[in-house]
C-alpha cells in the first residue's frame, strides 16, 4: 500500500504540472478508444488480493458528450475473485489547448465469486490532458455505490508510442478497494 501511495503522489504531481507545462501534442484528447489491461486489485473487506484482465472503451457521441462502458474478470487467493460490467454516458469540456475536465454516470455490476452480485452507480469526474508530447496524464475522483461503496482516487499516464496505440499505467486508491494497471489504448 505504500508503494501504491508513492506512485499515487507522483501521478497527482504529474497531473498539477499538466496546467502549468506548455506543450504542443498533435492530436487532442480523444475519447474514442478501446483498451486492454492486467489489473491487481486489493480489496480491504475480504483480505483478498485479485487480479486479471479489464477491457474498457470510450466513444464520442457528440462534441460533448460521450459513451463509456467496461468489463473486467478476476481471481485471486482464498476462492477471491469478481466479474465487473459497466456502462454509462460522460460529458467533457475543452480545458486549455490540449486537456479536458470530465464527468461520467455509469450503471456498474459487480459479481463476486461465491457470493451474491451488487448493483449500483458509478459518478466520477476528471482532469486529462497531455504533459509533452507523447505522454497524457490523467487524474480522477470516482464514487461506487455497490456493496458498502467505494470512493476512489486514481491517476495515470499514457505513453503514445504511435499515433494510435499507448501504453498506460494507473493506479487507484480507494476507501475499500484499489488497484493498479497495466496495459495499452487504441484511439479510432
Amino acid at each position: 500500500m505504500k508503494n501504491s501511495l508513492k506512485k499515487m503522489s507522483y501521478l497527482v504531481a504529474v497531473a498539477g504540472l499538466a496546467g502549468s507545462v506548455s506543450v504542443n501534442a498533435a492530436p487532442g484528447i480523444s475519447y474514442n478508444y478501446a483498451a486492454l489491461q492486467f489489473i491487481d486489485q486489493d480489496v480491504d473487506d475480504y483480505d483478498c488480493n485479485q487480479d486479471g484482465l479489464r477491457l474498457s472503451g470510450s466513444l464520442e457521441l457528440n462534441s460533448d458528450f460521450f459513451a463509456i462502458g467496461s468489463y473486467s474478470d478476476v481471481s485471486g487467493n482464498r476462492g477471491c475473485g469478481s466479474e465487473a460490467i459497466s456502462a454509462g454516458l460522460g460529458y467533457r469540456t475543452v480545458f486549455g489547448a490540449d486537456s479536458s475536465i470530465y464527468g461520467t454516470l455509469a450503471a456498474e455490476n459487480i459479481s463476486p465469486d461465491g457470493s451474491g452480485s451488487d448493483s449500483g452507480l458509478v459518478v466520477a469526474a476528471g482532469l486529462r490532458g497531455f504533459i509533452n508530447n507523447n505522454v497524457e496524464a490523467k487524474i480522477q475522483l470516482a464514487h461506487h455505490t455497490t456493496f458498502d461503496g467505494n470512493t476512489v482516487l486514481s491517476g495515470g499516464v499514457a505513453y503514445w508510442f504511435a499515433p494510435q496505440f499507448a501504453a498506460t499505467a494507473d493506479v487507484g486508491l480507494g476507501t475499500e478497494a484499489s488497484e493498479i494497471g497495466l496495459g495499452l489504448r487504441m484511439n479510432f
